[in-house]
């Protein structure tokens, strides 16, 4: 879900930064956040203990670090980031092309499901979205209980969409979470990797969604019913 089908408002988090005296864009708010991700990955290649949640602290801090973002003013935009998440979760933009993708893919015979760690929202902010009907599974960590990169919850995904691990393509945005945790479960993955900037990593690796309608029209035929 989070940056895959719904992004976050890079627009809000450059305004909040800016009330607290630094001015940055949009675009390199965007191009920072690949830090944040590197961190995520680090820790979870290291196994250190901890959840999605436990690490959305962090995740903010450093994106913030690398934003420029002095330190005494860390806390208090953090503070404010994860005020406005709680009300209205900031992964909340919709890029245009999102609903076509899905009905293209659904059109050509492919079964959706999204795999997220969240807490509990997903299917509701879906839902308000219009996509939910898009996905013939919704699994969302908090309610299922187990969450990425364990390969359970792709198990779950699996079961309710009624295929199997080899027929699966997962699309994710964070190596060591989606990738890996995919590949552990046997299923074929792709990197979501919209400025081309995720480094250090070996896997395929998309743009946009709407790359997908340019790889998967020839494997549609063995998907429809």
């Amino acid at each position: 879900m989070g940056n895959t089908l719904s992004h976050v408002d890079h627009d809000w988090i450059a305004a909040c930064v800016a009330r607290h005296g630094v001015t940055v864009s949009p675009a390199h708010v965007a191009r920072s956040e690949y830090a944040a991700k590197a961190g995520v990955d680090a820790k979870v290649r290291a196994r250190a203990a901890g959840t999605d949640a436990s690490r959305l602290r962090p995740y903010f801090e450093t994106w913030l670090d690398t934003l420029g973002v002095p330190a005494e003013r860390i806390a208090p935009v953090v503070a404010e980031i994860h005020a406005e998440d709680t009300q209205s979760s900031l992964w909340r933009v919709i890029r245009p092309e999102t609903p076509r993708v899905l009905a293209a893919l659904a059109a050509r015979g492919f079964t959706l499901g999204v795999v997220s760690n969240a807490d509990g929202r997903v299917a509701a902010a879906l839902g308000a979205n219009g996509l939910a009907d898009c996905f013939a599974a919704i699994v969302d960590s908090h309610v299922v209980g187990v969450e990425k990169p364990d390969p359970r919850i792709f198990e779950i995904a699996l079961e309710a969409c009624g295929a199997r691990a080899e027929e699966a393509l997962f699309i994710g945005d964070i190596f060591e979470i989606d990738v890996q945790g995919a590949r552990a479960a046997g299923i074929a993955s792709l990197l979501l990797d919209p400025l081309g900037s995720y480094g250090g990593v070996s896997c395929a690796r998309i743009d946009s969604l709407a790359r997908l309608l340019d790889i998967l029209p020839e494997r549609a035929g063995a998907r429809r019913p």
